[in-house]
């Protein structure tokens, strides 16, 4: 079996779980690995491609969109406040106070702001904060940084963004991982009652492919905002339980003959 094949059997034929669970361990790891590093792209690196592609490029946003920005080793100045927000994450230079106020915060993510002494890391949820930590900036740059300064950070931002990218991923994989384990153990007590003889890590990975198809669609859902995330995730929810009792119930079927 070819490793696309393995895609298009993990994501839309329960009929073919049998086979692809008899695969070797490493192909399982594979096709974890290569879907979770799918939904990092679609949700994280296109939406994050295309701010940046919006703003004409990282130096252009640097030099020309965000206004002249100094820092004397006391108080940091800008022309204008800055604002820019990727997938939830929200970038702010206010050097109006010298610590950005819960005002300027208006919105749920997770935020970097930047006032004129301070530099304040704050997550904020339905609209009330859950995290908050401030440090001095000087700690942070020094006498003399400017917009320039921050051209010479962009690879160093590259490589920040695509460790976001591997962390989002992991992310996404404890998040299924444990959905997968919850149903394994409801799963795994079926299998021994009709004697499929599948293992405990064959069920655990049945569970995962069976909520393959749901994974891209909601999260690709989640990436555009075609429809409400909430409904997605429910009739997606539906589609993988469906997927997965389909498969055993063949197994069961195919031992009986």
């Amino acid at each position: 079996m070819t490793f696309s094949e393995q895609i298009w059997y993990g994501m839309f034929k329960p009929s073919k779980y049998k086979e692809v669970l008899e695969l070797k361990a490493r192909r399982s790891v594979l096709y974890v690995v290569v879907l979770m590093l799918i939904l990092g792209l679609v949700t994280f690196v296109m939406p994050t491609a295309a701010v940046i592609a919006g703003f004409g490029g990282m130096e252009k946003l640097f030099t020309e969109t965000m206004s002249p920005m100094s820092y004397d080793g006391e108080e940091l100045t800008i022309e204008r406040p800055f604002r820019m927000a990727v997938e939830g994450s929200i970038f702010i230079i206010d050097t109006e106070s010298y610590t950005v106020p819960d005002s300027k915060l208006e919105r749920d993510g997770a935020y970097i702001a930047v006032g004129s002494k301070n530099i304040r890391l704050t997550t904020v949820i339905g609209g009330q904060i859950w995290s908050d930590s401030t440090m001095p900036l000087n700690q942070v740059i020094g006498a003399g940084f400017n917009n320039q300064s921050l051209v010479s950070l962009i690879p160093a931002i590259y490589v920040s963004l695509f460790i976001c990218y591997l962390i989002m991923c992991l992310g996404y994989f404890v998040k299924y991982a444990v959905f997968a384990l919850i149903l394994s153990i409801f799963i795994n007590s079926v299998n021994k009652q009709m004697n499929i003889g599948l293992s405990f890590g064959q069920v655990f990975m049945l569970c995962f492919y069976g909520q393959s198809l749901g994974m891209v669609i909601s999260n690709f859902n989640l990436a555009i905002g075609f429809i409400d995330p909430t409904i997605v995730s429910l009739v997606t929810m539906f589609v993988s339980i469906h997927f997965i009792t389909s498969a055993v119930m063949l197994m069961n079927k195919s031992n009986q003959v």
